[in-house]
């Protein structure tokens, strides 16, 4: 059996199931696995550390930093133009390359940044708090660590932040950071040190255009990116994390869909067992498993886990299909006619604590199946994550059809 070692970051949020891994904060998904999956999210209680203090003192409200960010700006052209660096993966590396810009800060810089989709907050280095001067306050983020211990990082304002462009800069609202180390720091020496991450703290104030294929990033005022010959796939922000949830299915569409959030932090994809049955992927003891490539990672109890891979081609289904006489769901909408469903990957399978406790409502670990759509899948095409708005959770991503 070959083993790629789990280079990425599954998207834990400051409960990491590995201190190796960065971590990131999800939420739960709806609790029934039923023919409606609607957009029912429970709350979590977030007092414990997940995200207390996240919004400190001074911090604006999403708001008001959607307004800043695109205040006087009446054009459709994008407010940012960059270029999309990707930060190459170790030899053996598993997945896609990571996505990152250039960002400065109170002038200084270009540093490099990594762009996360599946992170709530943003993330500095101690290296560059220490060069930038950010004086640490009361406000802390804590977790547990492998095997039960307890870590704990500081949360820190980080004003004065732009994403570098090629003409002029975006300058962008105050922000709130976690001031910790991450392995992808130094994961590849053409750019090193990776000096932080951007989150949907970020991202949630505009339309963001991943143009893989161009290799640029766009940052749009919300709700004037150009989608024309994209598909529109309804999702949702999956609770207090600001993560984009989407309802995955196969591209036959015969299976019951999967909540699934998109990740841009993960080089790869990943469901858990219950999403494997619910895919019509061979259950967990099936002997084809022990022949595939696997990923290794650590457990909440600091022994490695290993993580088998197949071969998995996915797809989406949009909104229920209500009967309009019981006022029942009876399916799905399906794709238009010209979507083609993204090309196979080899998906990890396996039921990692983040599907398990983070996905839980904060009492009760989620039972249901999940998955995680990573770079592997997301970086096969361009994608526009649109911007939320304050009154509502339903949020659209456009994607290339093929």
């Amino acid at each position: 059996m070959r083993i790629f070692l789990l280079r990425s970051f599954l998207a834990v949020m400051w409960c990491p199931w590995a201190l190796t891994f960065v971590t990131h904060n999800v939420m739960a998904p709806p609790r029934q696995h039923s023919t409606e999956l609607h957009w029912e999210l429970p709350r979590r209680d977030f007092q414990h550390g997940l995200l207390s203090g996240v919004v400190g003192a001074g911090a604006l409200s999403t708001g008001q930093k959607r307004a800043e960010a695109a205040s006087g700006i009446t054009s459709t052209k994008p407010l940012a133009d960059v270029k999309m660096v990707r930060l190459k993966l170790p030899q053996g590396g598993f997945g896609r390359e990571y996505v990152a810009l250039k960002l400065k800060v109170k002038g200084s810089g270009p540093y490099d940044f990594m762009v996360d989709s599946g992170l709530t907050v943003e993330m500095i280095t101690p290296h560059l708090q220490r060069m930038l001067g950010i004086q640490e306050g009361k406000n802390r983020l804590s977790g547990l660590a492998a095997g039960g211990s307890t870590v704990s990082n500081a949360l820190v304002p980080l004003t004065g932040a732009s994403i570098a462009g090629e003409n002029e800069d975006l300058a962008l609202p105050q922000l709130t950071a976690a001031v910790t180390s991450f392995p992808q720091e130094h994961i590849d020496p053409s750019h090193d040190p990776v000096e932080g991450m951007l989150g949907m703290e970020v991202l949630q104030l505009f339309d963001v255009d991943f143009d893989f294929p161009k290799s640029r990033l766009r940052f749009y005022k919300p709700g004037t990116a150009d989608t024309t010959g994209l598909v529109e796939i309804p999702a949702v922000v999956i609770n207090e994390s600001l993560l984009i949830g989407i309802r995955v299915s196969t591209p036959e569409g015969n299976t019951q869909p999967i909540i699934g959030f998109l990740d841009c932090g993960s080089t790869f994809s990943c469901i858990n067992w219950k999403a494997a049955e619910a895919l019509g992927l061979p259950p967990k003891t099936d002997p084809s498993y022990r022949n595939s490539p696997a990923v290794q990672a650590l457990g909440i109890d600091g022994r490695p886990l290993l993580l088998p891979t197949v071969k998995k081609q996915i797809s989406f289904v949009g909104d229920p299909i209500v009967d309009p006489k019981s006022g029942k769901p009876i399916g799905f909408e399906k794709p238009p006619s010209n979507w083609k469903a993204w090309d196979p990957v080899q998906v990890a399978v396996g039921d990692i604590p983040v599907f398990s406790q983070i996905l839980g409502d904060g009492v009760t670990p989620y039972q249901g199946p999940a998955a995680l759509i990573g770079l592997d899948i997301l970086s096969q095409r361009r994608l526009i994550l649109e911007a939320g708005t304050d009154n509502s959770r339903a949020r659209k991503v456009a994607v290339s059809p093929n």
